[in-house]
């Protein structure tokens, strides 16, 4: 293949049919169950198979031999046979370079649709022999391989793919390794029992704004951040200015922490029902975008779906909380209908 500039691409991957996959996948979380918070990894969990260097290799050794037969050339044969010593001597290193790790899975923070989720793999080396060449990430990715010394630990840093909006299951992870010749694979497959929370995509158009504020008297002189007054620390904002770093108390306390200024202009409600959609998907879209400007401008603003009514307020805690809804809410029937059809 050519990219249209000339350019040459890489041949596609060989893939094993979705079905058989699947099947495969099936099998081996029946037979491992779910992972606790650190797993070890031992030899029953390590599966093994040539890779496409292994297989050349196979039928390069094969061609020997056989021309060694045809031949009665001794040589041809001592040949031979060593290579083939020394591939199944590799075969027991590249599954021992796995046996004995310990594995586990941390951070996972939530991020919006489409987005790659991070999390970090920690692999902790307990033997008394270095590990070479180790690999990890989702079934499809690896990530760049690893040395492990003596004693040592490393952390990987993995990118899961997110396509959906709501708390999904860690997918599988694999830890690889091709170590010491590359002619064959060694893997394990981690199923770590932790959710992940995945936001609704933000909505790209610009069709709907914060409505304005109205008389909030219970908030009243706390709900936009002005210069008005002050009301304590926070921590910073991206792009945070300056002169609103409270230096005294870094370097107190060496945590970098902004002035919080507050002026009174009451709270918005961001509403179901007013947003210009009748897909719910759509809606929760719309919701969310209003949701990541209203803690941009730091605007006091509470949450309505139905069923569901989240009390105006403002911070990382609240934006969070309100993602965290609009990501595992379930649109009744009833609500997703628009106006105009009951009509």
């Amino acid at each position: 293949r050519r990219h249209p500039r000339g350019t040459r691409l890489p041949p596609p991957r060989r893939r094993l049919p979705p079905f058989l996959k699947r099947q495969v996948r099936r099998w081996a979380r029946r037979r491992q169950g779910l992972d606790g918070e650190f797993v070890e990894l031992h030899q029953r969990r390590i599966y093994i198979l040539p890779t496409r260097s292994g297989l050349v290799f196979g039928l390069v050794f094969f061609t020997m031999l056989l021309g060694a037969l045809n031949y009665s050339n001794n040589m041809g044969f001592a040949l031979a046979f060593v290579l083939t010593a020394v591939a199944v001597v590799s075969i027991h290193h590249c599954q021992r370079n796995l046996a004995g790790l310990r594995l586990s899975v941390s951070g996972c923070s939530p991020v919006f649709a489409g987005e790659s989720l991070e999390c970090t793999l920690h692999v902790t080396n307990p033997g008394r022999s270095p590990r070479w060449q180790i690999a990890a990430g989702p079934a499809a990715e690896r990530t760049p391989t690893v040395d492990l010394p003596a004693g040592g630990a490393a952390a990987l840093t993995l990118r899961l793919p997110t396509d959906r909006r709501g708390r999904l299951r860690c997918p599988e992870i694999r830890v690889s390794t091709r170590h010491p010749l590359g002619l064959f694979e060694s893997w394990a497959l981690l199923y770590p029992e932790r959710e992940l929370l995945v936001y609704p995509r933000p909505a790209a158009s610009a069709s709907v704004r914060l409505p304005p504020a109205g008389a909030d008297f219970e908030n009243a002189g706390e709900s936009v951040r002005g210069t008005d007054e002050f009301v304590g620390l926070r921590p910073p904002l991206a792009g945070e200015s300056l002169s609103r770093i409270a230096w005294k108390a870094w370097a107190r306390t060496g945590q970098l922490l902004a002035k919080d200024y507050r002026s009174g202009a009451g709270s918005a409600w961001l509403d179901w029902n007013a947003m210009p959609a009748t897909d719910p998907e759509e809606r929760l879209s719309l919701l969310t975008l209003l949701v990541i400007d209203a803690e941009s401008a730091g605007q006091f603003f509470g949450l309505r779906l139905p069923g569901i009514e989240l009390q105006p307020m403002a911070g990382p805690d609240h934006y969070h909380r309100c993602l965290a809804v609009l990501a595992t809410y379930a649109a009744p029937a009833a609500a997703a209908r628009s106006p105009d059809r009951e009509r």
